[in-house]
């Protein structure tokens, strides 16, 4: 592991445990073990380290995303596996990593969520694509609406005006939004699988 990396590994983890904006880089220079010139020689401020930061965890995450689909025999087992894999990710992340993401850090946020929007959008609509394939989703539905109805409801999500953070819990609350919008275009062969899997959770 380069010096670079090491200090991007510390830094997520600081971040995801406390929040953006109450780690500073004299913080993440002793969790680092290095100096904060250090720092400064391989990220330009902590917008940059944070970009860093954000691009390494997306990394991962596509890593263990790939695993799901490997591990999937259809579509309603992929859509559950990546559901947990989303719940383990909220639950490991401070729900003020966002909250500073998007009030202190907005070039970042704006860079990341077009970004990540874009990736989302392709792999929905490839999920539904394979699932009205396999006969577990309607044939009819359309896949640009449904599509978007899912990203704004997931969008929205982190908005603590909307989910206030000591009322709601991020993981059940995306739990929710993934089981019942999928209940709502699968076909009964979709249903019982869904139902199935329920079961068995």
């Amino acid at each position: 592991m380069t010096v670079k990396e090491k200090i991007i590994e510390k830094a997520i983890a600081l971040f995801l445990r406390s929040g953006i904006r109450a780690i500073t880089m004299d913080d993440i220079s002793r969790e680092a073990g290095v100096s904060k010139r250090t720092i400064y020689e391989n990220f330009k401020d902590k917008d940059d380290l944070l970009r860093n930061c954000m691009i390494a965890m997306d990394i991962e995450y596509t890593k263990e995303h790939e695993a799901v689909v490997q591990q999937s025999e259809n579509i309603i087992q992929l859509v559950f596996g990546l559901m947990k894999l989303g719940i383990k990710a909220i639950n490991q992340i401070n729900p003020l990593f966002f909250d500073d993401l998007r009030r202190y850090h907005i070039r970042v946020w704006k860079e990341v969520y077009k970004i990540s929007a874009e990736k989302q959008r392709t792999q929905t609509l490839t999920i539904l694509r394979k699932g009205i394939n396999q006969g577990v989703f309607r044939k009819e539905i359309d896949l640009e609406i449904v599509t978007i109805l899912l990203m704004e409801q997931l969008r929205m999500m982190p908005d603590k005006t909307i989910f206030p953070h000591d009322k709601f819990s991020q993981s059940v609350i995306f739990e929710n939004v993934i089981i019942n919008f999928f209940r709502g275009i699968a076909t009964k062969k979709g249903l019982e699988l869904i139902d199935n899997l329920l079961e068995d959770s």
